[in-house]
């Protein structure tokens, strides 16, 4: 019996080690549908939007990552440095204008998945108006695999996963925000 156990669980073991490790594919956006995304995020990107305001509401600003800190200022400059590439920025001249507050941002690691979540809420105040939307939430997550079990390189990871939640996040408020700025010139403040 301790023969066939061990002449079973030989192949089994060979299968498992050749075996490449699967590819997490992040990207929900099917084939056919890249190109049209592709280009309404462009134009989405193409719209100035003047940041009014931007807050860390988080009750615990500091992500602990294992035994790591992703601290506040961090976390705000990745915020900030997001929403600046989407053009979102209170340098901006516009008349277009959002209030931004960054509610929640945690990282959670499971076996060697190391998963970030980040929640914006959003107040937008068009050319056209001159009250502030209800504030809508926007949720960005991201997931890596983490292959190298190096504390020096999970913390770089954590950061990584972390910049990216929160860059899938702005890029949901901006292409949600597109319809309200047709001409990427409107709302420019040209005095």
């Amino acid at each position: 019996m301790r023969n066939f156990l061990l002449s079973c669980s030989v192949p089994l073991l060979v299968a498992c080690e050749s075996t490449p490790p699967p590819e997490l594919d992040s990207s929900l956006i099917p084939e056919s549908q890249r190109k049209v995304y592709q280009a309404s995020l462009s134009k989405a990107k193409a719209c100035p939007i003047n940041l009014a305001q931007l807050v860390d509401e988080r009750a615990s600003k500091d992500l602990l990552v294992g035994n790591d800190n992703v601290s506040q200022d961090t976390v705000y400059a990745m915020l900030k440095q997001s929403l600046h590439s989407m053009n979102v920025s209170p340098d901006i001249n516009s008349n277009n204008r959002v209030k931004v507050s960054l509610e929640r941002a945690f990282v959670k690691s499971l076996g060697s998945n190391i998963t970030a979540t980040v929640v914006i809420n959003v107040q937008y105040k068009p050319h056209y108006s001159d009250t502030y939307s209800p504030s809508v939430s926007y949720k960005g997550q991201s997931v890596i695999v983490n292959t190298d079990m190096k504390e020096d390189l999970q913390s770089q990871m954590a950061n990584g996963v972390v910049e990216e939640a929160i860059l899938r996040a702005t890029q949901r408020i901006k292409s949600s925000l597109l319809h309200k700025c047709e001409d990427p010139t409107d709302g420019l403040d040209i005095t």
